[in-house]
């Protein structure tokens, strides 16, 4: 019982000194990161719980990298820091500790990507500005995903950036979660574009490319008629490039498949016209008097992938289904591409 007690005790006062991870002794430190991680991390019962016992790994992980880059010019080298960081993992195998730099002009920049084997949300970006006395931690990003950084090469502007991307596994349709986020240091480092502005819902990529001073994204915009996993379907690309004012501009969009989205469109127009009975917009859509005659009025869309058939007509069937009391009956609706757009040419109902 004497020993046991004893590490419950060291424990204890180890997490106490969190609200100062910079006092801990550097050999303190290693048996701290364990305590955090072995009972706190993996106990942890609800995300608020996990997110605190990340926040705090991290926290003693600042201060060990704020150690080094305080120490003098040996102690904050890259090297050196890596050699301290490998330390940490060693005493948890879970984490990933990286660091990369951005040397002159002015103060270094030093980059932490930081991950938690396993852990929701713990993809860390940490930007260290500094050396010597006057080094502090800049700014920090924590998210979910598999997280990657580039950093540019000065250009003639001579502005230290950094790119990060957060990337979940494939869907079921191969399109990723993708967060991205560009770091610049100007007067001060500060985040100056990031996807979730640009799309607060979130993106789901189906590829991206980086290149200095680029990033280039396919993505499916969000239309009427959009179905996840169906193919040749509208994607776009769109090719970001560095701004003078900072951040990034869109300096190029090609859309691909672009007929989907026209079609969308059309039939979200048809099931409308359909629904209120709006016989003017629906003789638009339908130009055959025959066929807009026996076209059921409680006519409603299906989420399933259209047919596309071939040959120079380019006919595209439709899924839909007619509700009739507790029945519904499944409709087939032919659209072919006119010179005036896309328009209804045939519609037979499936089981006939």
């Amino acid at each position: 019982m004497g020993p046991r007690w004893v590490h419950g005790v060291l424990a204890a006062g180890l997490v106490a000194s969190l609200t100062a991870p910079a006092l801990v002794p550097a050999g303190d430190r290693l048996e701290l990161f364990r305590v955090l991680a072995r009972d706190r991390l993996s106990v942890a019962t609800d995300a608020a719980e996990r997110d605190r016992a990340v926040g705090e790994i991290y926290e003693l992980v600042d201060a060990e990298v704020l150690d080094s880059l305080r120490g003098g010019e040996a102690f904050a080298s890259v090297v050196f820091i890596r050699e301290r960081l490998d330390a940490l993992t060693e005493a948890w195998g879970g984490a990933s500790l990286r660091v990369l730099r951005i040397p002159e002009p002015g103060p270094p920049l030093t980059v932490g990507l930081y991950a938690l084997s396993g852990v929701e949300g713990s993809a860390s970006l940490r930007l260290y500005l500094g050396t010597g006395e006057g080094a502090a931690l800049a700014a920090s990003s924590t998210y979910d995903g598999l997280l990657d950084a580039q950093l540019w090469p000065l250009g003639p502007d001579r502005i230290a950036r950094v790119l990060a991307l957060w990337s979940s596994p494939p869907a079921a349709h191969g399109a990723r979660a993708l967060r991205a986020e560009l770091w610049e240091r100007r007067e001060r480092v500060q985040r100056v574009w990031s996807t979730a502005a640009q799309w607060p819902d979130g993106l789901w990529a189906s590829d991206w490319r980086v290149r200095p001073g680029e990033l280039t994204v396919r993505y499916a915009p969000s239309y009427p008629g959009w179905k996840p996993g169906c193919p040749g379907q509208t994607e776009q690309e769109d090719q970001y490039r560095l701004a003078p004012a900072g951040g990034f501009a869109l300096a190029r969009r090609q859309v691909v498949n672009g007929w989907h989205r026209e079609l969308g469109a059309a039939t979200d127009r048809f099931f409308r016209a359909l629904g209120a009975g709006d016989e003017r917009a629906l003789a638009l859509l339908v130009p055959g008097p025959a066929l807009r005659g026996r076209l059921p009025r409680r006519l409603v869309p299906e989420s399933v992938c259209e047919e596309t058939a071939a040959g120079p007509r380019g006919v595209v069937t439709v899924p839909a289904t007619e509700l009739q009391g507790g029945r519904r009956v499944p409709w087939a609706l032919s659209w072919t591409r006119a010179a005036a757009g896309w328009r209804l040419s045939a519609a037979r109902p499936v089981l006939e």
